[in-house]
């Protein structure tokens, strides 16, 4: 058993020997009516070791209060307290430091003293057995019980300071998912309005053209900003199902043509919010990867499902179908964790994503 830092054993040993020095007052003030006050003096030095190894060494410190109770009726009883009160600290020491094993043997040697004077008497008082048994036992349980909900209540706090970090990672990733998606649909769209600009001969469309980038990169600015905010105090509102418009408005003033119909219901904002990405990193992809010149944007119950679909009339341009896929693995695993799944593939016109949600986890 490795030992205890020396500043509670010299503790330890400070009280062992205040109280030992306190027995042996005792013992002179009744020294007139106790037999072998000589060998009393010296049994009650027991105390010093006894308490100063209760931490160390639980078994051992039982043992030696074990041999000091058994020699009680040898000598004959002694009028004192101090030693009683030791014997209880002992006990309460032996619940708190010692295993349940090691310390159901300390109580099992001390009870075997203790009844030593019980069994030798002439006629055995049950009831003083009972009540010295009950006592041992009682304040040995009541440490080790104390010890036992302390040490629950340590695991607990710790388990609980743990799952608080796995949910600030969690949400710390979730929020960097959130700024790849907004921020590439905000680039997305800045580099085909600049494209745009660049292209027309018309002062006054060009004009148009800048200032639909300025708001673009506005917008991505006030996002990056809104999610800055996220890692610190205060929360601002995510986007949602009611900020479709907006989204589909910035869209369209990059030259695509998208129709846009939301009659979802009442729904969740966590809910919400996963709708607003799926159609956000759907756009952004029929922008980035087709040749599109129309999209729709429908939003809808479907039976027990929530339903955010959003499909256009292009096909993949090669040139423009590099990336590194994680915007639409990100998109799959946001709709995982409300339960729901993704689909994407080519339709008869176009392409087409669909997020389907379990209403059960969209209602509010």
């Amino acid at each position: 058993m490795p030992l205890l830092p020396a500043s509670p054993l010299r503790r330890d040993l400070l009280l062992a020997t205040a109280l030992a020095a306190v027995a042996q007052v005792e013992l002179l003030l009744v020294a007139d009516r106790i037999d072998h006050p000589g060998w009393h003096h010296l049994v009650e030095l027991l105390i010093l070791p006894a308490l100063a190894l209760r931490r160390m060494a639980p078994l051992a410190a039982s043992a030696i209060a074990g041999v000091s109770l058994a020699l009680e009726p040898v000598l004959g009883p002694a009028p004192v307290a101090t030693p009683y009160l030791c014997l209880l600290l002992l006990l309460a020491s032996v619940g708190w430091y010692a295993s349940l094993r090691s310390g159901l043997i300390g109580v099992g040697l001390v009870l075997a003293g203790g009844l030593v004077y019980d069994f030798t008497r002439e006629q055995i008082v049950w009831a003083d057995l009972v009540v010295n048994v009950v006592l041992i036992v009682v304040v040995w349980g009541a440490g080790h019980l104390l010890r036992v909900s302390t040490e629950r209540r340590v695991r607990s706090e710790v388990a609980a300071e743990r799952a608080a970090a796995e949910a600030t990672r969690a949400e710390r990733a979730r929020i960097a998912s959130d700024l790849h998606d907004s921020l590439a649909h905000a680039l997305t769209l800045i580099t085909l309005q600049a494209g745009s600009a660049r292209e027309r001969r018309d002062p006054t469309l060009a004009d148009e053209a800048l200032a639909a980038v300025e708001q673009t990169g506005r917008d991505a600015l006030a996002d990056m900003q809104r999610f800055l905010a996220l890692l610190g105090p205060g929360s601002p509102d995510a986007p949602g199902i009611q900020d479709l418009p907006g989204l589909v408005e910035q869209v369209r003033s990059g030259g695509l043509d998208v129709e846009l119909d939301a009659e979802p219901g009442q729904v969740t904002p966590g809910i919400s919010t996963t709708v607003f990405r799926v159609v956000q990193e759907a756009l952004t992809n029929v922008v980035r990867h087709s040749d599109a010149r129309t999209a729709r944007v429908a939003v809808h119950r479907d039976g027990a499902e929530l339903v955010a679909r959003v499909s256009d009339d292009g096909r993949a341009v090669p040139e423009r179908t590099t990336g590194s896929g994680r915007g639409l693995a990100g998109l799959t695993e946001r709709v995982r964790i409300v339960n729901g799944t993704v689909s994407s593939g080519r339709t008869e016109h176009g392409w087409q994503v669909e997020a389907r949600i379990p209403l059960a986890e969209a209602s509010a």
